[in-house]
């Protein structure tokens, strides 16, 4: 039967659906056609000439992807099939079900082939597509190939201060090789470098919340006070705490300093800068509202 044949290769429902989907009838018949097959088990180069076909017209279709990966192992062409999916990836770089199939065959080759290439290619088209980004995580981790990934990165915030996923891979790379689970310790080293080039790539940009938020989340990956943060306190600390709010993320930190702290002194000057943020930041007012309350309950709990 020719692979295009496709009138006889399922069987019509007898459940008729509550909505039906207009399909082109071309795109309808190649479906029909893997079902058909699929019912059969049938895995057949001709099956894989259907997949395609459906791919092409839907890069989506999740059924063809897992017919695709059966096809392939079966006849031993799996390296043949990553190169198709890398074309694929190139065509379709946001298309989730595209990456998934990659990674599927790397994992039954148990080697990266090309991903770590085929990323970067990605990242550097859109250097926030998540799919590329979650795909580099997993490829790192899984075969040890963290040795150039910070300078990798740190290439990527030097184009872009403002991208919050390089700064979030960032601290993968350090939450995986910086710190230990057992002791629950970060490298002090690797701490105080992190902490200042955080600090000093938010000169470049005060108003971006990516460094800030990324010193955050060292200090709490190394359970330590946001006060011990070495350079953090200087960096933050408002030259004049009378005056109008003028960096609401440098604010926001030192009253999070503040309130850490165990002197009163200290807790009423962060209710202070919570109260100028609910005025100069009228559109997180009720985040503020909130921080400030939670605080005022912290002070009189006994």
């Amino acid at each position: 039967m020719d692979a295009f044949d496709t009138a006889e290769l399922a069987p019509s429902s007898e459940i008729a659906p509550v909505g039906c989907i207009p399909y082109e009838k071309e795109y309808e018949g190649y479906w029909r056609a893997l079902r058909g097959a699929i019912q059969r088990e049938e895995v057949s180069d001709r099956g894989a000439t259907i997949s395609d076909l459906l791919i092409d017209n839907n890069p989506g279709h999740y059924t063809a992807w897992e017919y695709r990966r059966k096809w392939a192992v079966q006849e031993g062409l799996v390296n043949e099939e990553i190169e198709y999916a890398t074309e694929q990836v190139v065509s379709n770089p946001k298309n989730y079900q595209v990456w998934h199939h990659h990674r599927r065959l790397v994992e039954i080759l148990d080697k990266p082939v090309d991903a770590l290439e085929l990323t970067q290619d990605s990242l550097e088209q859109d250097a926030k597509n998540y799919h590329a980004w979650s795909y580099r995580q997993w490829i790192v981790k899984k075969f040890d190939l963290f040795s150039n990934e910070l300078e990798f990165v740190s290439k990527l915030i030097d184009a872009d201060v403002r991208n919050n996923s390089a700064w979030n891979y960032r601290y993968f790379l350090i939450r995986e090789t910086k710190f230990d689970p057992h002791s629950r310790v970060v490298e002090e080293p690797s701490l105080v470098q992190e902490t200042s080039y955080a600090i000093r790539k938010s000169r470049l940009a005060p108003h971006n919340e990516s460094p800030w938020n990324y010193i955050r989340a060292l200090a709490r990956l190394a359970r330590i006070p946001l006060a011990d943060v070495v350079g953090l306190v200087d960096a933050v600390r408002p030259s004049n705490p009378q005056t109008t709010i003028e960096n609401r993320f440098t604010a926001h930190m030192y009253a999070d300093i503040l309130t850490e702290s165990d002197s009163s002194a200290d807790k009423e000057a962060a209710a202070k800068l919570f109260q100028k943020l609910m005025e100069s930041d009228p559109c997180r007012r009720r985040f503020w509202e909130h921080k400030l309350s939670t605080l005022q309950k912290s002070i009189s709990r006994p």
